[in-house]
């Protein structure tokens, strides 16, 4: 992995200088970052080149997967519900939305196409996908606050090769046990965190 947070960065956080354990460090970065694609529900690099999704909507809205960037983007539609995306729209025909992300300094995804011109988006009954977005999927850049949320998980899950069982240490009124979970990091992802699609 270390698609968020490079070996060298978090090595430098902890004060690390030997190569001893590298292994142990990626394996944290790795699984730091896993961890927060799961709990946002989205990944925050961006693809290299476009590819192609299909969805179901509802005849205005399309929500798609995060849209990185315009370049590439094309819609088309399944006019006759036979699997066949046979409709190609025109930019001037979307809406891409939240309105202004891809302005907004970092840049952050879009996720929903509105029909504004002179198409609906069909919805059939039986739930068929009617929508095929070929796009680059992801975020244009990895914000600062999961990169930093990324250094500190992965930070805390290196750490814990020391205290397997989630003891640190004993005080004097016994076992100084790891907490549940880091606030910091918590309220990090909060803004970070996409609300479930059909």
């Amino acid at each position: 992995m270390g698609s968020y947070v490079a070996l060298s960065e978090l090595k430098s956080a902890l004060g690390i200088t030997s190569s001893t354990d590298d292994a142990f460090l990626t394996l944290a970065i790795g699984a730091a970052e896993t961890a927060i694609n799961d709990l946002c529900g989205r990944k925050f690099t961006a693809d290299s080149a476009a590819s192609a999704r299909t969805y179901r909507a509802q005849p205005y809205i399309c929500v798609s997967d995060d849209i990185s960037t315009l370049t590439g983007l094309v819609v088309k539609t399944d006019t006759n519900a036979d699997g066949t995306f046979d409709q190609t729209w025109a930019s001037t025909d979307i809406q891409v939305e939240p309105l202004n992300n891809l302005l907004k300094t970092p840049a952050r995804s879009v996720n929903n196409l509105r029909a504004v011109g002179d198409y609906t988006f069909p919805v059939y009954g039986d739930g068929r996908a009617s929508v095929e977005v070929t796009a680059k999927w992801g975020w244009p850049a990895v914000p600062d606050p999961i990169e930093q949320a990324t250094l500190m998980m992965a930070s805390r899950l290196y750490g814990r090769k020391a205290s397997p069982m989630g003891v640190i240490g004993v005080g004097d009124f016994g076992p100084v046990r790891i907490s549940r979970s880091d606030p910091d990091v918590a309220h990090m992802l909060m803004d970070y965190r996409r609300a479930g699609i059909a």
